[in-house]
C-alpha cells in the first residue's frame, strides 16, 4: 500500500503530487497510512550544490590487522552526491539491515541507491512524515532510486525500505543511510608518537593505546597474568534462603580456567584470555594517565582492532587531569570489540563509565558489544536469562557525572544500546546504536535514572523501546535474594543446588565489589530534566516509542522533553506512562515536532496514566532491596498515594494511522495541539479517538489555514466520499478521486434515486463517516458540507434548494450484489434505497448563488468556491447507527429540486492534500459534528 501524499497545512510542506481517492479512503478507513512513497518513474531530483563526501576507513583495519570483518552489501550500491559509499551487511542474527555511513558537509545530499538484482516496485523512506509521495524517484528500469535527505527532518539519517514497509519484513534487508557532519578537526588529538615508542607522549598529553598495549602485553602476557578465582566464604553462608539453610562457612568452588570456546561458562570457571586481549592493558593505560595528571589527558585508539572485556572506566575523575577532563578518542577505522565475556555472570558492557566524572568521547570508531556471540548459548556464548546473569549494557554511564559522547558509534549491544543509571549531566551528541537484531532487551536509549541528561542527535536500531526511563534496577533479577535465582537453584526443595547457588552469589559479589555497589543500587536517585531531540529509532519487534515508568522503586521521575523524536516500527505502543504511582505533581512530559509510526499497534498510540493508586515500601525493601528511603529518614515502612501528572503536552506530533482509542488518565493539564494522523491535521475528535479520566483541563486545538488557533470539534471528517452519475458517460465510472461532490435530481424518486435508464443526467453523492470514537449516542449530530456552486448560468442565483440525506448500506446494491463500497461505487452498482419524506433528513433552504461551475471532465481545481456551509441535522441516523453497533455511517446525499439544479460541494480530496482545490481549505471537507 502506498502512503498518501499528506499536505494539509503541514509546517513541513511536501512536493505537490495528487493521490488517488482510493489511497485516501483506505488510509482513513483502515487507519493504515503506511510509510510507502509512491514511485515517480524517470522523475528528477533537484540538482545539488557541490558536496564534500568523506568515506570512512574500513572498520578494524590497522595496527597489524589487514582485513575488516565487515562484509559489503550484495543488495545495495550507494552513491552520495556522486561519491560511492559502501553499504555493509548487518547479518549477525538475521539480516534486517545493511548500513551505509559517511560524513559530508551537506545535510541534504542526493542519495542514489542501485539494486542490481531487485526490481523496485515500492519505496518507503522513513521517517514517513518527511518523505511523502513524490520525494523518491525511480529509474525507468526500476533498479535505481534517488532522493535527497530531508531538510525539514533535521536528521542525519534515513531508513530506506524497498518492496516492504514498517509493518513487515518483505523488503529486508532494509538500508540505513547515516550522514554524519564532517568531523571538527579540533576534536582530533595530536597523534604524534612518543619518541621512545611507549605510546605515552608526555609532551602532547596523549596515550596511544595501540602502541602502549603492544608494549604492555609483551612485558605482561595474559597467559602469565590471568588467574582463576580462589575459593572464598560465601556472603550467604549461615543464612536461610527460601527455606534452604546455607551452611556456615560455605565456600564457593575453586575456580578454573577453561577453553575460550566453552559454552555456558559459570563462575568460578573463567574463559582463558586470548593472547591479544587488551583488557589488562586498558586498566594499565588508565592507571598511567591517573599517575601523570599534569601531563596526560587523552586516551587515543588509532585505526585497528582491539578485543577486550569492554572499555571500562571505573573511579576516574577527569577534572584532576590536565585541561580538566579525560578525552577518549577513537579513529574512524578503530574497532573496539568485546570478547565473549569471561563467564556467564560477568559484567562486561561495551562501554562502562562507573564512579567517574569529566570524561569526553570523540571520534568515529565503532564499539562492538559482540552481543549475538555472547548470548548464543548453543555454540559460542552463554545463557542470558535475568536470573542467570547481570544486566549487560551497550554504552552505560553509572554513578558518574559530566560525561559527553560526541559522534559515538556502538553496535551489536548485549542489551540496552545507550543507558544511564544514577548519572548527572550527561550529554549524548550524534550517537548511533546499530543493533538490528531480535535480541531481548535491546532498547534504543534507556535513561533508567539520571538528572540533566541530554541526547541531541540519536539513531538507534534495536528490538524494544526506542526510549525508556524510570525502569529502575534492571539487574535485580540476578541477586542473591531474587526469587528467580532461588527457583533456578531449586532452593526450598529437596534437590536444592546449594553449591551452584553460592557460586552464583560469588559471581554477583565479585561484580558488586568491582563496581563499589550492588545491583539494587545501580539506580538510587530521583530522575529529572531529561531532554531528547533529533532522533530516529527503529525496533525489530516489541517495544514502545516512549515508555516512562515501570517499577520506580519509590523514586520520582519528572521533567521529560522530546523534540523531533521519530520512532519507526515498534509493536507494543507509542507514548506509554504508568505502572508505579506518580507522587510528584510537578511531572512534565512534553513531546513536540515528532512522529511515531504506529502502523503495527493494536491499540491507541497514547496510554498515559498516573499509575496504581498507592505504593507501600517496607523497611526491609529500603534496607536490602534498594528502594527509596522513607522521606523522614527513619527507614521505617511508608506508603505514598498517586497524584495527578502535572503536565502532558503533545504539540505537532504525527501518527501514521488512526488506532483504537488512546487514553490519558490522572493529569492536571493535558494539551494536544496540531496532532496529525495519517498526514491529516486533527480537526475532529474522531480522527484521534481519546478517552480521559481524572483530567482537570484538556485542551485540544489546531492551527487553521489562516493561522488561527481553533478547538478540535467533536465529530469526524468523512473517511470516504464520491458521486455517481446516471448519464451514459458516467454510468460505469467511479468518481471517488474527484475534488467535488455533485447532486442533480432527475425527479424519478424523491432524490432521483430510482432513475435507471434513458437520457437523464442524475447525480447522487455518497459520504461515509467513522463512528469508532463515539462512547455514547450523541444528543445532536450534524452533517456539514461546503457549497462550491452550481452548473447553469441560466438558472437564477435566487433559486432555492435543499439537501436531502438518507442512511444507506454498501451491502445492498443496485446491481444486485452485496458489495458497493465508495472506492468502486458507480451508478450501476451503488447502495440501493428508496427515499421518502419520512426517511430523509433535510437542510434548510438555501439560494444557489452566483458562483457558476460549468460541466466538464476537469477537476475545476482553480474555480472559485461559494464557501457557504450547508448543514443537515442527522441526529437520529447517528443515534440509530450507534445503537446498532455500526463502526461507520454511509449517507446518500441529493438535492430536492429537479429544475436544472446541479450542485457541487467540496469533497475530502478537494479540501486537503497536495492536489486539492486551489481555493479549498481543510475546514471545507465533509464532516460530522456531534454534541455528546
Amino acid at each position: 500500500m502506498n502512503r498518501p501524499a499528506g499536505g494539509d497545512a503541514d509546517p513541513n510542506p511536501v512536493p505537490a503530487r495528487r493521490r488517488s481517492r482510493v489511497q485516501r479512503f483506505i488510509a482513513a478507513v483502515a487507519g493504515a497510512a503506511l510509510a510507502a512513497a509512491s514511485l515517480m518513474l524517470t522523475a528528477t531530483v533537484p540538482a545539488h550544490a557541490a558536496t564534500t563526501v568523506h568515506t570512512y576507513a574500513p572498520t578494524g583495519v590497522g595496527g597489524g590487522t589487514t582485513t575488516s570483518p565487515d562484509v559489503a552489501s550484495t543488495k545495495y550500491q550507494v552513491d552520495v552526491a556522486g561519491t560511492p559509499v559502501q553499504a555493509v551487511k548487518y547479518a549477525a542474527s538475521g539480516h534486517n539491515f545493511d548500513i551505509a555511513r559517511f560524513a559530508s558537509d551537506s545535510r541534504t545530499p542526493t542519495i542514489t541507491v542501485t539494486l542490481p538484482s531487485t526490481t523496485i516496485d515500492t519505496v518507503n523512506v522513513y521517517p514517513a512524515r518527511y518523505y511523502p509521495s513524490g520525494s523518491v524517484s525511480v529509474s525507468a528500469d526500476k533498479h535505481t532510486l534517488t532522493f535527497r535527505l530531508s531538510a525539514s527532518a533535521g536528521l542525519n539519517q534515513a531508513i530506506v525500505m524497498v518492496n516492504g514497509d514498517s509493518t513487515n519484513a518483505t523488503g529486508q534487508p532494509y538500508l540505513a543511510v547515516i550522514n554524519d557532519p564532517l568531523e571538527d578537526p579540533a576534536r582530533r588529538p595530536n597523534t604524534t608518537s612518543a619518541p621512545d615508542g611507549s605510546g605515552v607522549n608526555l609532551q602532547t598529553g596523549v596515550l596511544n593505546f595501540q602502541e602502549f598495549a603492544a608494549k604492555y602485553l609483551a612485558a605482561h602476557p595474559n597467559s602469565a597474568a590471568q588467574e582463576a578465582p580462589a575459593a572464598t566464604t560465601s556472603s550467604m553462608a549461615g543464612k536461610t534462603v527460601n527455606g534452604t539453610a546455607i551452611p556456615a562457612g560455605q565456600q564457593t568452588s575453586a575456580g578454573s580456567l577453561v577453553s575460550a570456546s566453552s559454552v555456558n561458562v559459570r563462575y568460578p570457571k573463567v574463559r582463558t584470555m586470548a593472547a591479544g586481549d587488551v583488557t589488562y592493558a586498558l586498566q594499565a593505560a588508565l592507571d598511567t594517565i591517573k599517575a601523570n595528571p599534569t601531563a596526560l589527558n587523552t586516551l587515543y585508539f588509532p585505526n585497528g582492532t582491539y578485543v577486550w572485556s569492554g572499555l571500562l572506566v571505573n573511579g576516574l575523575d577527569g577534572s584532576k587531569l590536565k585541561g580538566g577532563k579525560l578525552k577518549i578518542y577513537t579513529d574512524e577505522g578503530a574497532l573496539l570489540k568485546n570478547r565473549v565475556q569471561a563467564y556467564m555472570e560477568a559484567y562486561e558492557p561495551a562501554v562502562g563509565i562507573i564512579n567517574s566524572s569529566s570524561i569526553e568521547f570523540g571520534g568515529r570508531g565503532v564499539f562492538d558489544g559482540n552481543g549475538v556471540a555472547n548470548y548464543n548459548a548453543s555454540s559460542s556464548g552463554d545463557r542470558h536469562d535475568a536470573n542467570s546473569s547481570q544486566h549487560q549494557g551497550g554504552v552505560t554511564v553509572m554513578h558518574s557525572s559530566d560525561i559527553t559522547f560526541n559522534d559515538t558509534y556502538s553496535r551489536d549491544a548485549k542489551q540496552w544500546n545507550y543507558e544511564t543509571h544514577t548519572a548527572q549531566r550527561v550529554r549524548f551528541n550524534n550517537i548511533k546504536a546499530l543493533t538490528p537484531y531480535r535480541q531481548p532487551w535491546i532498547d534504543g536509549t534507556n535513561f533508567a535514572s539520571g538528572q540533566d541528561i541530554t541526547a541531541n542527535g540519536v539513531f538507534t536500531l534495536g528490538n524494544d523501546d526506542a526510549f525508556a526511563s524510570g525502569h529502575y534496577n534492571p539487574s535485580d533479577g540476578f541477586t542473591p535474594l531474587a526469587s528467580g535465582v532461588w527457583n533456578h537453584f531449586q532452593l526450598g526443595t529437596s534437590t536444592a543446588d546449594v553449591q551452584g547457588y553460592v557460586n552464583a552469589v560469588g559471581a554477583y559479589d565479585t561484580v558488586a565489589d568491582d563496581l563499589g555497589f550492588d545491583s539494587y543500587h545501580w539506580d538510587d536517585e530521583d530522575t529529572k530534566n531529561i531532554s531528547v531531540s533529533n532522533t530516529l529509532n527503529w525496533a525489530a519487534a516489541a517495544g514502545n516509542a516512549i515508555r516512562i515508568g515501570l517499577n520506580g522503586y519509590g523514586y520520582r521521575t519528572t521533567s521529560y522533553t522530546f523534540d523531533n523524536f521519530n520512532s519507526v516500527s515498534p509493536s507494543a505502543g507509542g507514548i506509554t506512562m504508568g505502572h508505579a504511582p506518580n507522587r510528584d505533581p510537578s511531572v512534565s512530559i512534553v513531546v513536540k515536532n515528532s512522529s511515531i509510526d504506529n502502523s503495527r499497534f493494536a491499540q491507541g498510540p497514547v496510554s498515559v496514566s498516573n499509575g496504581s493508586a498507592t505504593k507501600t515500601i517496607t523497611a526491609e525493601q529500603q534496607a536490602t532491596y534498594g528502594y527509596a528511603p522513607n522521606p523522614d529518614g527513619s527507614g521505617t515502612t511508608y506508603t505514598y498515594t498517586r497524584v495527578p501528572i502535572g503536565t502532558f503536552t503533545l504539540d505537532n506530533v504525527w501518527f501514521s494511522k488512526r488506532n483504537t482509542s488512546s487514553s490519558i488518565t490522572g493529569v492536571t493539564n493535558a494539551t494536544l495541539n496540531n496532532i496529525r494522523v495519517g498526514g491529516q491535521l486533527v480537526r475532529y475528535t474522531g480522527q484521534f479517538p481519546l478517552t480521559t479520566s481524572g483530567v482537570s483541563t484538556l485542551t485540544r486545538t489546531y492551527t487553521d489555514a489562516n493561522g488561527q488557533t481553533q478547538n478540535v470539534k467533536a465529530g469526524a471528517p468523512a473517511d470516504g466520499d464520491t458521486w455517481v452519475g446516471a448519464w451514459t458517460g458516467d454510468l460505469s465510472k467511479n468518481k471517488s478521486s474527484e475534488l467535488t461532490l455533485i447532486t442533480r435530481n432527475t425527479g424519478v424518486g424523491l432524490m432521483g434515486e430510482q432513475y435507471t435508464t434513458g437520457s437523464g443526467d442524475g447525480k447522487l453523492s455518497y459520504i461515509q463517516f467513522p463512528l469508532g470514537s463515539l462512547t455514547k449516542a450523541p444528543t445532536q449530530a450534524t452533517l456539514r458540507l461546503t457549497y462550491v456552486g452550481h452548473r447553469y448560468s441560466s438558472v437564477p442565483s435566487t433559486d432555492t434548494d435543499q439537501l436531502l440525506v438518507q442512511p444507506v448500506s454498501s451491502t445492498t446494491c443496485t446491481g444486485g450484489g452485496t458489495s458497493c463500497p465508495i472506492t468502486t461505487m458507480t451508478w450501476q452498482n451503488r447502495p440501493s434505497f428508496t427515499a421518502t419524506n419520512s426517511s430523509v433528513a433535510k437542510s434548510a433552504t438555501f439560494t444557489l448563488g452566483s458562483t457558476i461551475i460549468p460541466e466538464g471532465g476537469g477537476s475545476h481545481q482553480g474555480n472559485a468556491i461559494d464557501g457557504r456551509e450547508i448543514t443537515v441535522d442527522i441526529t437520529s441516523f447517528v443515534q440509530n447507527a450507534y445503537a446498532a453497533n455500526q463502526s461507520t455511517l454511509l449517507l446518500a446525499v441529493g438535492n430536492a429540486e429537479g429544475k436544472n439544479h446541479e450542485l457541487r460541494f467540496v469533497s475530502s480530496e478537494g479540501a486537503t492534500g497536495s492536489g486539492k482545490l486551489t481555493n479549498g481549505t481543510a475546514e471545507m471537507a465533509p464532516a460530522l459534528t456531534v454534541t455528546p
